[in-house]
């Protein structure tokens, strides 16, 4: 009785987990309306394309999730969100499934350098309406200002006060050896190893990834393509099929079940869940989504 509820709520509210360019001139790498930190361009608004594994409820729903698995995994996804560029955003249109890395890594800053950059200021970003989440907009993610913010990682300390503020305790987390046995070792089962492969690309954030893509929603394929965490076939999107029983099962072999159910009835976790599998289903395939950003010069917070 007890597993009949727990399945319900699974497929009630998972179908969001593990998701998880506006330019003036195609030739400037990463332009983007609010103002592209690589040029010194700035505007008063307009809209950029983002990622959906960086919109407000998917994102959150994906921290909640990685948090009571384990806090070092969740402190490890970005504090802030990029706009894709122009370029990439044309070929995924085309190729969801994703497009050569070699070809688009030069529209990326992955050095942190950005160039000549305008004197920070905020940029806001009005996600469109079926991606917002007006009560919990302020733990989201921000749009980044300066370069050196780009796939920066949250941090155990700003993870925990997040946790804490959506409601997770110390009770909800994972043992050690709770999160071992869900996530496995080699050789893993397929299950397992889509499970691994999604939590280390919604953790590539600097310092967890040789080529950190996390402020984006990106990863890069065993096959070198730049694709959504959500593309066809990506390990994320695989995910969602384990919801239909398999992720039960590996949650009660492993001791967690009780927990992983205190995680869904203690938190917001249902409702990130609603409005996550409505952007995440608008977007695809391509898992692409429009805000329209502005910036907001006197207004500042640290996250």
């Amino acid at each position: 009785m007890w597993g009949l509820r727990f399945s319900g709520l699974v497929l009630q509210v998972f179908l969001a987990i593990g998701i998880l360019g506006c330019s003036d001139s195609s030739d400037l790498p990463n332009q983007a309306a609010c103002g592209t930190e690589t040029t010194g361009v700035t505007s008063n608004g307009g809209p950029e394309q983002f990622g959906v594994p960086v919109t407000p409820a998917v994102y959150l729903i994906n921290f909640l999730f990685l948090y009571i698995a384990n806090p070092g995994d969740a402190a490890n996804m970005p504090a802030y969100t990029a706009p894709l560029p122009t370029e990439l955003v044309a070929c995924l249109r085309q190729t969801p499934t994703g497009c050569p890395w070699e070809e688009y890594k030069r529209y990326f800053d992955l050095d942190g350098t950005g160039g000549s950059s305008p004197t920070p200021s905020r940029c806001e970003c009005e996600w469109q309406p079926n991606c917002q989440l007006p009560d919990f907009q302020e733990l989201a993610p921000r749009r980044y200002q300066v370069p050196g913010q780009i796939n920066r990682p949250l941090g155990m300390a700003r993870a925990a006060e997040m946790a804490r503020l959506l409601g997770v305790d110390d009770s909800m987390i994972l043992s050690d050896g709770e999160y071992q046995c869900v996530i496995g070792t080699e050789p893993r089962t397929n299950d397992q190893e889509i499970i691994f492969e999604c939590v280390a690309d919604l953790t590539d954030s600097i310092g967890n990834a040789d080529i950190p893509l996390s402020s984006y929603g990106l990863d890069i394929s065993p096959d070198g393509l730049l694709r959504s965490n959500c593309a066809p076939e990506a390990p994320c999107l695989e995910f969602n099929a384990l919801l239909a029983g398999p992720l039960e099962k590996i949650m009660a072999e492993c001791g967690a079940e009780e927990k992983f159910l205190a995680l869904v009835t203690r938190t917001p976790f249902l409702e990130f869940g609603a409005f996550g599998n409505e952007c995440q289903s608008d977007s695809k395939p391509a898992c692409i989504v429009e805000a329209q950003c502005s910036r907001a010069p006197n207004a500042d917070r640290p996250y």
